[in-house]
């Protein structure tokens, strides 16, 4: 058990490494990627996880939930670096002479930093999982928040009079 929990632990700090490379790779041109939220949520529907447990032998189970896991991975780096280039975004606005702008901008920007963490803590969750795919732990509440991200983000590009398209469009 101690060797399966190391492992894991050694895959989440290789993923966070990966992040970390990648996000200061791509910060000098911050490109907004689009998310389906539905194949996410639906990539992170317990129901059908169960169902698949339960209507599968377990090895295939297992080859199934960890390619599940690969690409939920790969949507959870696109909403942690789309969440990263709202915060560069966020903060040239903050810096508004308009209060309102100034304070959509601020909102944006706490949210982008919610998704972050909640981004890390589900890239860990995943990890472990990936390691032993009989876990089951609580997926993050990553859907929800990125929406809202998404809505503010489109209150913020009302807001500015100078690039409103680029801001409605992001993510």
């Amino acid at each position: 058990m101690i060797t399966v929990i190391v492992i894991a632990l050694a895959l989440c700090a290789v993923m966070l490494f990966y992040m970390a490379v990648r996000s200061r790779r791509t910060q000098a041109g911050q490109v907004f990627r689009t998310v389906d939220l539905n194949a996410f949520r639906t990539l992170m529907d317990r129901e059908d996880e169960l169902f698949m447990r339960n209507k599968l032998p377990r090895s295939k189970f297992s080859q199934l939930k960890r390619q599940r896991i690969r690409v939920t991975m790969r949507y959870v780096a696109r909403i942690a670096a789309n969440a990263s280039a709202v915060l560069h975004v966020g903060e040239a606005a903050r810096v508004s002479s308009a209060p309102e702008v100034a304070q959509a901008a601020t909102q944006v920007m706490e949210l982008a930093t919610q998704i972050r963490l909640q981004c890390l803590l589900a890239m860990a969750k995943l990890s472990m999982e990936y390691a032993v795919p009989s876990l089951q732990l609580t997926p993050a509440m990553l859907v929800p928040k990125y929406q809202s991200l998404r809505e503010n983000l489109r209150l913020l590009g009302d807001l500015q009079t100078q690039n409103p398209a680029l801001l409605a469009a992001a993510i």
